[in-house]
């Protein structure tokens, strides 16, 4: 089984090699070889999940999703990305600014506009797989449950 750990202290050594997939099925947790439990995270680990979890909040907005999906072929203005996603001036420009500042969007002046455009294609492609997913899931169920947050915040 390779370990998650392993996985990403290789990855974090050597910036140009692929994280290999892990096996459909395994949890890629470390085992103690004694006791066969869970071992303890390390602060490098910790660090990643912490990344990531940042990195996965930036999808946490329908907003910030509809820019993306405007802005991911080629530069928008603020004004086009306001025209296609329905929002506020100040909502698109709170979460370009967002977008911006976390590295996930250029950012260039052209004359009286701001173009916008994606910079990551590796969370384009994240982005893009967490879409089909959801897909896949409301077509195979039929139905979404998209307030399943909400119960598991009331209980």
């Amino acid at each position: 089984m390779i370990l998650m750990e392993t996985l990403v202290r290789s990855y974090l050594e050597d910036t140009t090699s692929d994280i290999p997939d892990v096996m459909a099925g395994e949890c890629p947790v470390a085992l103690d070889k004694k006791t066969g439990r869970p071992d303890t995270l390390s602060p490098e680990l910790i660090r990643v999940f912490n990344a990531v979890a940042r990195y996965f909040s930036l999808l946490s907005d329908p907003t910030r999703l509809k820019i993306l999906h405007f802005a991911c072929r080629e530069p928008r203005s603020v004004s086009e990305i306001v025209r296609a996603t329905q929002a506020t001036q100040t909502n698109v420009s709170r979460h370009l600014a967002l977008l911006h500042q976390a590295g996930l969007m250029h950012r260039q002046r052209d004359g009286k506009h701001v173009l916008y455009w994606t910079r990551d294609p590796e969370f384009i492609k994240t982005c893009c797989h967490a879409c089909a997913h959801m897909v896949h899931r409301i077509e195979s169920d039929g139905t979404l449950q998209e307030n399943w947050l909400e119960r598991l915040n009331a209980d």
